[in-house]
């Protein structure tokens, strides 16, 4: 009679760990990425006997011995998402956890909490401080190297443009005029004389200090199906090098369907006659057709004035214009008299020499740009030179107007704006020089066995054993992230208040059996009264 009073015993402390249980899946109804555990008991045997009749029948005679708790399991079905805005919270949506590092331990945690943010160092960490896992990516915005921290740059270096790039639809508008002159011979190119060319197309560029240049070009049609491409950057001309023989324009020629045919360098360039502006004068005639923005006049070889392209003879230092060019003619006209000689150097056209044609429309190389060129106002700020790559493939000439879609691949210095991540879990940063560029590449562990993960409490989880290796891939290949969404507690509360009230009455019909037992031991011991 007395082992009934222990068998109530075992379902009073059985009741009462599922109490435990239930008290502690209530309470995290509000913790982000919380799985509720479920009980699961087991029964106690006090005693098992098996006798047979005489006719060799069994017959059992079992008498059990209450109930225990015999382990909890984790109930790891999605919960449902909540939004909070934030980019930086994210909810898994299917298998998996996010990697966390404790980066004084060096120990990897596994979370479902996608509860992030970034700190001082740009490293995208948990609220306990522990940093996120995934890979870096490169320019191509592959993953390089192996899993690691995650770090977000608060800043990008400038990037040198290396190539400007027309795009489709670019189209050069095929029944445009010709510009002849009054002896019926095509006007020289100049670009302060609007009648010299048919249009100019602008494309912002930039060096290896970030600093920014106008590079302009112009298009002037010369023949049906034939174009001369003329390149400027600031106040100077940019060339195009054929082996070390320099050439001031690229001939495009194109198909009758207006598909561009090919091309090649055109109007070879010389050193004109060197000029003086002598001493007490104000002007010097170079007899040649020159080639804007490449003006140099000095004093006994200190720099003083260039041109800026567009007729203009201006002060390099105070950027005042001092006088005028007719590039037509090479008459050079300063506004005071030199108070000593002055030397002129151009460059001038020779435009029956033209140059090889051009095999590889998507990288004509200009000549190098000098950034650090004491005869410009603009470039000389000591960025490191080097030439810029036009593509031209995509040209097309056809009646149509104008179009012009060009790309370069540079950029100035640009500062974080913001953070976006795609399901794929790539984060991107948006940065305060228009660049949008893939950071990095979030991971996602999974396990076999997932019951072998020991809750440690900051909604974490470790292995059991260290041996049990994750399974880890990057994001959105078993689970999808949402960004701007954090997973909510998958507690279903009305059913934790049933298995409350059904725990409450467990635990009151064994304590009942308690004093039932109780009541019936008073009774026996009655009997020798």
């Amino acid at each position: 009679m007395l082992q009934s009073f222990y068998t109530g015993n075992t379902g009073l402390g059985a009741n009462k760990q599922w109490l435990s249980v239930i008290s502690d899946n209530i309470a995290n109804v509000n913790t982000t990425g919380y799985k509720q555990e479920v009980v699961n008991f087991k029964d106690l045997v006090s005693s098992s006997l098996t006798t047979y009749t005489s006719s060799g029948v069994p017959m059992n005679k079992e008498i059990g011995g209450g109930a225990f708790v015999g382990s909890t399991a984790k109930d790891f079905s999605q919960g449902a998402f909540k939004n909070s805005n934030e980019p930086l919270n994210m909810a898994l949506d299917g298998e998996g956890f996010f990697i966390v590092k404790n980066p004084s331990a060096n120990i990897n945690y596994y979370t479902r909490d996608g509860n992030f943010r970034i700190d001082a160092n740009g490293d995208i960490i948990n609220q306990s401080g522990y940093k996120i896992q995934g890979w870096m990516l490169d320019e191509n915005g592959n993953m390089a190297g192996a899993l690691g921290s995650v770090n977000i740059p608060n800043s990008i270096s400038p990037k040198t443009t290396s190539k400007i790039i027309f795009e489709q639809p670019t189209n050069l508008k095929a029944d445009d005029r010709i510009s002849y002159d009054q002896n019926n011979n095509i006007k020289v190119f100049d670009p302060s004389d609007s009648d010299t060319y048919n249009y100019v197309n602008t494309v912002t560029t930039y060096d290896s200090l970030g600093t920014s240049h106008i590079v302009k070009q112009y298009f002037k049609k010369i023949d049906t199906n034939k174009w001369e491409m003329y390149t400027f950057i600031d106040d100077r001309a940019i060339v195009f090098d054929d082996g070390g023989t320099k050439y001031s324009a690229v001939e495009l020629e194109f198909q009758g369907n207006g598909v561009i045919k090919g091309a090649k360098y055109a109007n070879k360039l010389d050193n004109g006659t060197q000029g003086t502006i002598a001493a007490g004068s104000n002007s010097v005639d170079l007899d040649d057709d020159v080639l804007a923005g490449t003006i140099q006049i000095s004093d006994n070889g200190t720099p003083l004035y260039n041109d800026d392209g567009n007729g203009n003879i201006v002060d390099l230092k105070s950027g005042k214009i001092v006088g005028s060019i007719d590039y037509s003619t090479g008459k050079i006209t300063l506004i005071s008299n030199a108070s000593t000689d002055l030397t002129v150097d151009y460059k001038k056209f020779n435009p029956n020499q033209d140059g090889n044609a051009i095999n590889d429309l998507k990288n004509i190389i200009t000549d190098t740009i000098t950034y650090h060129d004491d005869y410009s106002r603009f470039l000389n700020d000591g960025a490191n030179d080097g030439p810029i790559a036009l593509n031209v493939e995509n040209f097309t000439q056809l009646t149509s107007d104008y179009i012009f879609y060009a790309q370069q691949d540079g950029s100035g210095k640009g500062d974080l704006m913001s953070i976006s991540v795609s399901e794929d879990g790539i984060i991107k940063g948006t940065y305060t020089n228009g660049q949008v560029k893939d950071v990095a590449r979030l991971a996602v562990a999974t396990f076999k066995d997932k019951e072998i993960l020991v809750r440690k409490g900051d909604n974490l989880y470790l292995p059991s054993q260290q041996t049990f290796t994750p399974i880890i891939v990057p994001g959105g290949v078993i689970s999808k992230i949402r960004s701007g969404m954090l997973e909510m507690s998958n507690v279903d509360i009305s059913k934790e208040f049933i298995n409350l009230i059904t725990a409450q009455r467990a635990y009151q019909a064994n304590a009942k059996t308690i004093t039932t037992t109780d009541q019936i031991l008073q009774t026996t011991m009655d009997i020798k009264r």
